[in-house]
């Protein structure tokens, strides 16, 4: 076992409060983790996980709003994950995530003691968890692994969109954004990050400064010298720079016309 020099600063999530209580005092005797914080629902987890940075995660997959597989789509830290949960039919799911442990409720102290040895014998580096942040590099767990809701914040308020109102995303100046018909709202990801959680056959970076929905395009306009513009259904247009020009040929083939 590797031998630490602190604790693993560990978040409970889960939207159930006798649920993080009993954990909580599960955990209370084991002096490799400090419960440094717990979240109600997969909302609040997605602030306190981006802005504490745990060492580990005790994560509910079933949440009202996102649910435990969401959480971990849409956050930019990814510390090291336990599901813990009611039900068996999302074991699979869970190691396609490569999930370090699954325990099913009620927990046991002895299957929460077997999980925290497999925590404290892998890798800290987190490589092995890399695919959950980009299934291009895996296309093995792209069905699990590709964002189907996006996640924004508003003031006080918290959106989700669902993949096929999604007409654009883009970026300006230091933010990134997504457009539907209704509203454009700020989302936490670059671009290029952005880019290996999408499914290929939806998507297409057109522009070093924005990714197209492909079934939201309406027309292909060539501007000359081989460059393009699309239309989108919203009556907005997009340059499409020329190394993109044949890629969304390709996609948009016999759909729309030049």
């Amino acid at each position: 076992m590797i031998q630490r020099k602190s604790k693993l600063r560990t978040l409970i999530v889960d939207d159930e409060p006798l649920a993080r209580v009993g954990l909580k005092h599960l955990v209370r005797d084991l002096k490799c983790i400090e419960i440094i914080a717990e979240a109600a629902n997969g909302f609040e987890a997605l602030e306190l996980i981006d802005s504490l940075k745990p060492d580990l995660l005790f994560l509910d997959i079933q949440m009202p709003g996102i649910n435990g597989f969401e959480v971990l789509q849409q956050i930019s830290h990814l510390p090291l994950v336990i599901f813990t949960t009611a039900y068996d039919q999302y074991a699979l799911k869970a190691f396609e995530t490569l999930a370090i442990d699954y325990l099913l409720k009620p927990i046991r102290l002895e299957r929460l003691q077997m999980a925290i040895e497999k925590v404290n014998s892998i890798d800290r580096r987190l490589s092995k968890l890399e695919p959950i942040l980009n299934p291009i590099r895996h296309p093995e767990l792209s069905s699990v692994s590709y964002l189907r809701r996006f996640v924004s914040k508003q003031g006080t308020k918290w959106h989700i969109t669902e993949e096929d109102k999604v007409i654009l995303f883009y970026a300006e100046e230091k933010h990134s954004y997504l457009r539907t018909e209704k509203a454009n709202y700020i989302i936490n990801y670059t671009l290029q990050n952005l880019e290996g959680k999408l499914d290929p056959n939806k998507f297409l970076r057109v522009h070093r400064s924005a990714i197209v929905a492909l079934k939201q395009v309406q027309k292909i306009k060539s501007m000359g010298s081989g460059r393009l513009q699309v239309i989108l259904s919203d009556g907005s247009t997009q340059d499409v720079s020329r190394s993109y020009s044949q890629e969304l040929k390709k996609k948009l083939l016999g759909v729309c016309r030049t």
